[in-house]
């Protein structure tokens, strides 16, 4: 298949140049833009917009997801593609893993195929490297992150709020008379949890690698002879969350009676038996938040080397009661 720098490197120019002379853009001389079309005719190579109907205003983004999200992805990019809609927006979504080198080639390839902006939802645990952001503006490609932050440098982002999570699950757990909390995989735990639960009194300890396929009753034995043993339980995904509530219910104890366990996503709690109570991280508007960021930035027509004046949104979560949850047991003497 022929791609944007292909074109560019028979034509004698670069990629930018080709995207804006297949675009008739004003600003490429007349003699180039008939060379690049040219070269572009003879390798059979279209537009993403050439080639979905509906979108022959230009504006086709690539959307780039990280898998680890699973069906949270589906919520995200449900928000998306409607708010996508209103500004006449066409997607080329690619999903990746946890493998920088893999991240890289998705947006090469989406770049080649002439988007003009970016999404990055991904849960990978290192930053990317400068070098793609650098790609990305040598080109006039507007990016914006989502969910995590994928670059040390200044970028457009509407991200999970880890903090805010913190605080509301300790002031909910605090209200219900909790004292001892465990927490299973959650992100940035000296930096968020610990010192949230430590503002309202409570103490918080954690378990990881239980999303990751851990053993299972290895991690929950665990569990059962921490000392003093918590009373309830906070998981950064639902399943895991659910995968405890089930190992509850086999060694006997009651949910939320004896252990109130909490999820977090809101990715499926209407479908678990007893119903899953969870954070709800707004994961549709964060999808809508994206979208409407880069459609302003691409509308606005500066070029994404010149912004400063980047945004940063953080949309608070909900704590949703669906029953799992319930005040501390009453410790019983004698």
């Amino acid at each position: 298949m022929s791609s944007i720098r292909q074109i560019a490197k028979l034509a004698g120019v670069c990629p930018t140049t080709v995207l804006l002379a297949l675009r008739d853009s004003p600003e490429i001389s007349e003699h180039t833009r008939k060379k690049v079309q040219e070269t572009a005719q003879k390798l059979n190579y279209l537009l993403p917009e050439a080639r979905v109907p509906g979108f022959g205003n230009g504006r086709v983004i690539g959307y780039i997801i990280h898998e680890s999200f699973g069906s949270l992805a589906a919520a995200i990019l449900s928000g998306a593609m409607e708010e996508a809609e209103k500004f006449k927006i066409g997607f080329l979504i690619k999903q990746v893993v946890h493998d920088q080198d893999w991240i890289e080639e998705a947006i090469h390839n989406l770049l080649d195929l002439g988007v003009c902006g970016l999404v990055i939802a991904h849960a990978y645990s290192e930053l990317l490297p400068k070098r793609i952001l650098v790609a990305l503006n040598s080109r006039g490609i507007h990016l914006v992150q989502l969910m995590n932050r994928v670059f040390a440098e200044p970028v457009d982002s509407v991200c999970r709020n880890e903090r805010n999570y913190a605080d509301m699950a300790s002031a909910f757990f605090a209200a219900l008379g909790h004292q001892h909390i465990l927490g299973i995989d959650v992100s940035y735990p000296d930096a968020c949890w610990t010192p949230a639960f430590r503002a309202h009194h409570l103490d918080i300890s954690f378990l990881t690698g239980v999303s990751a396929g851990r053993d299972l009753p290895t991690a929950f034995q665990a569990f059962l002879e921490m000392s003093p043993r918590p009373t309830a339980i906070i998981a950064e995904m639902d399943q895991a969350a659910f995968r405890f509530m089930v190992m509850a219910r086999l060694y006997g104890l009651d949910v939320p009676g004896d252990v109130s366990i909490l999820g977090m996503r809101n990715a499926h709690g209407d479908y678990y038996y007893p119903d899953l109570s969870t954070i709800d991280m707004k994961a549709r508007q964060i999808g809508k938040a994206g979208i409407r960021l880069l459609a302003g930035r691409i509308v606005a027509g500066i070029p994404p080397h010149e912004i400063t004046d980047f945004q940063d949104i953080s949309l608070p979560g909900e704590i949703i009661d669906r029953g799992s949850t319930g005040p501390a047991p009453v410790l019983r003497l004698g």
